[in-house]
């Protein structure tokens, strides 16, 4: 089930071996500044939510090519968190 947010987006994860070790910490990364909550799911396996700013707690996501995933931004400056984070995947993830 999905937290209150004060913000949120999906996204389809378009790297071509997921969300492994090096764009999982490129993700954990661009979060970690920010003072909002952020929680992700991986909508093609499950709806449940777990920290974003933990690389063990996304790994444990298994997300994939193609999986779609859920960010909620809680906080103060969660919009910002969301544009940053946004850029980010659109990017790649540094890959």
């Amino acid at each position: 089930m999905m937290p209150d947010a004060n913000c949120n987006a999906r996204f389809i994860i378009k790297n071509e071996h997921g969300l492994h070790a090096r764009p999982g910490a490129n993700l954990v990364a661009t979060l970690k500044p920010f003072k909002c909550e952020v929680k992700i799911a991986n909508l093609a396996r499950s709806d449940k939510y777990v920290n974003a700013k933990s690389l063990m707690a996304l790994m444990s996501l298994g997300i994939k090519k193609g999986h779609e995933v859920n960010i909620v931004f809680l906080g103060e400056d969660a919009q910002i968190a969301l544009q940053k984070l946004s850029a980010e995947i659109e990017n790649g993830l540094g890959e």
